[in-house]
């Protein structure tokens, strides 16, 4: 690409945790960076999926990210899920807008994966912003966002005030740059999003007529190690090391002598050396999961989306074992959809789910359905449409972003 037409492009994570969001980012950064792009990383957890492949070529720095009371214990919507991070104050949110801003500054295009004020600051500079989500962070464009535990009465009212705090806090800071106001925090992704996921995985059932990008390829390990030994069903994890029932799930694998490759990063090396030699390989290095699911039988992981998807698109039953409210409601959706078996309680019987897992085929069975009914969807086209996409936004966005002036930057009147 001749350098008058290359761009700049930041790639967004602000809330959350974990490395899916940039293993969902970097195949689009990296494809951005080859169109002759300059590509940075701007992340919550600025070293987080650096060990993916293809990951050390992009710079990358820390996202502005705010500090806040918990005033949500079981966040009940997106709302309040945006009160924890301190949304509903307008000078906090101001402050960190204005972080973005400055970090954004000569940016011509933001490319976001769970990052509002990124999206926030992309209007008040008047570039193009695109949210790739699974949709948990991206809810249906009404007041009050839907509410996410559907088995409970929704206090409506309750749920209202705490959106319409957000929405008036946003509108105050997009006020100070002469930006049109939103009518909801789905607004804020209204045009924007292109939702990584498929309707069986959809946390808003609700969300009506929408176009599922499903998952496209994206970072992976390298690491495809010889499966152990074992007399029971081969296990591919993916685990936290803080997950409460860690100790008895790999005791129950053991006893099980299920051979197992788990990847579980910061380990208790006492935990490792008791599995060492066995039937269950430990490592803190990323595997080649595209290679190695098609190898196993079963997966193990906390119903992280991404993880969930590649079991399913493999056919593979799934033993799911949530530590957080997204991975608790993809838990539902697989259960409900019959692949699966989720524990909510890290006493439960692992042993008693996973020769369940393994004995009944029927948990399988709508595994492969899964599979067989998405087989003909081509993640490669899926990406490319997202990349499309993204120099289509610079495109439009381009002449306008290289035009902006001081005036702008100190808050004069524009418009997104």
């Amino acid at each position: 690409m001749p350098a008058e037409h290359a761009r700049r492009i930041d790639f967004a994570w602000e809330l959350g945790g974990h490395t899916g969001h940039v293993a969902t980012l970097l195949p689009i950064a990296r494809a951005m960076q080859a169109r002759g792009h300059e590509v940075r990383f701007l992340l919550r957890e600025p070293r987080a999926g650096a060990d993916l492949e293809g990951a050390a070529g992009i710079p990358r720095e820390a996202a502005p990210i705010t500090e806040a009371p918990q005033l949500y214990a079981s966040p009940r919507n997106f709302g309040e899920i945006l009160h924890n991070f301190g949304y509903q104050d307008a000078r906090v949110l101001k402050q960190l807008v204005d972080a973005w801003r400055e970090r954004m500054w000569l940016s011509h295009a933001v490319v976001a994966s769970v990052a509002p004020a990124a999206h926030l600051a992309a209007r008040t500079l008047g570039i193009p912003s695109l949210e790739i989500s699974q949709g948990f962070h991206v809810p249906p464009p009404a007041l009050p966002a839907a509410p996410l535990r559907d088995w409970e009465p929704a206090p409506r009212a309750q749920l209202e005030e705490a959106d319409r705090r957000i929405v008036g806090s946003i509108n105050q800071v997009l006020a100070a740059y002469g930006v049109k106001p939103v009518a909801s925090i789905g607004d804020l992704f209204a045009g924007r999003a292109m939702l990584l996921t498929y309707p069986e995985l959809d946390i808003y059932p609700e969300r009506g007529p929408v176009e599922y990008f499903g998952i496209p390829h994206t970072g992976e390990g390298c690491l495809a190690p010889a499966w152990p030994e074992g007399r029971g069903p081969r296990v591919f994890a993916y685990l936290y090391n803080y997950y409460e029932g860690l100790a008895r799930l790999l005791e129950a694998l053991a006893r099980l002598g299920a051979p197992t490759l788990m990847l579980c990063r910061g380990l208790d090396p006492a935990l490792k050396r008791r599995h060492a030699g066995g039937c269950i390989l430990l490592t803190e290095e990323p595997m080649a999961v595209s290679r190695l699911l098609p190898q196993c039988d079963l997966v193990a992981s906390h119903a992280s989306h991404q993880m969930t998807a590649q079991a399913l698109l493999a056919g593979k039953a799934l033993l799911l074992l949530p530590t957080q409210m997204e991975q608790f409601l993809i838990m539902r959706r697989v259960v409900r959809y019959g692949a699966g078996l989720g524990i909510a309680a890290a006493d439960a019987d692992f042993g008693a789910a996973i020769a369940e897992l393994w004995r009944d085929p029927k948990y399988a069975r709508k595994a492969s359905e899964f599979a067989a009914r998405y087989r003909a969807h081509d993640r490669g086209a899926a990406l490319a449409t997202m990349i499309g996409r993204v120099e289509a936004a610079l495109a439009a966005g381009g002449p306008q972003a290289a035009a902006i002036s001081s005036g702008q930057r100190s808050g004069s009147k524009t418009e997104s």
